[in-house]
């Protein structure tokens, strides 16, 4: 008994066609987000947006240079910590611009809000904060802890720092 001839391929198999068929659809794919990215990133809300995210990044920076300052300050002073930031510069805080915000457009040689923390204040209390942040039209408050950590603030703190109690509705007992 003769096999059976097995037919000479021509041409290309379904696997090649679809391999190149979806590379085809994902070169298209990153070409169209690519001309989408660079329309947006010339949009000035994408550029503002930008501008913010790396003065926020800054800021934040700052502030944990100042926490450092600090607790060196304090350690080094019986655990008092400066009435002032300015007590910081230059032996605590090398540049006095640290105290500065860089979405701060004002005069003033310190942008920060400190609150001077008592001995026997809790770590969650407030150390720094800084108001001068605004993403998209809403201000964006950051509040540096005494422990160190870093919070993106709401509207709901109070002047000190701290939160405040939650607004009950009018008419409400």
């Amino acid at each position: 008994m003769i096999p059976p001839q097995i037919p000479e391929r021509r041409g290309m198999s379904c696997w090649t066609i679809g391999l190149i068929s979806c590379l085809g659809a994902i070169a298209l794919a990153v070409i169209l987000l690519a001309i989408l990215f660079i329309s947006l990133s010339r949009r000035p809300e994408f550029q503002q947006i930008v501008s913010s995210s790396r003065q926020i990044a800054q800021c934040q920076q700052n502030m944990m240079e100042i926490h450092a300052a600090v607790e060196r300050y304090r350690q080094r002073n019986g655990g008092q910590y400066p009435k002032d930031l300015n007590e910081l510069v230059p032996r605590y805080l090398a540049e006095a611009g640290k105290l500065k915000c860089p979405a701060d457009t004002s005069d003033k040689p310190v942008s920060y809000q400190y609150f001077r923390p008592q001995k026997d204040s809790p770590e969650s209390a407030p150390l720094l904060r800084c108001e001068h942040h605004v993403v998209m039209n809403e201000k964006v408050p950051l509040v540096m802890l005494k422990s160190g950590e870093m919070l993106r603030s709401s509207p709901t703190l109070r002047r000190d720092g701290l939160e405040a109690p939650p607004r009950q509705p009018a008419g409400a007992n």
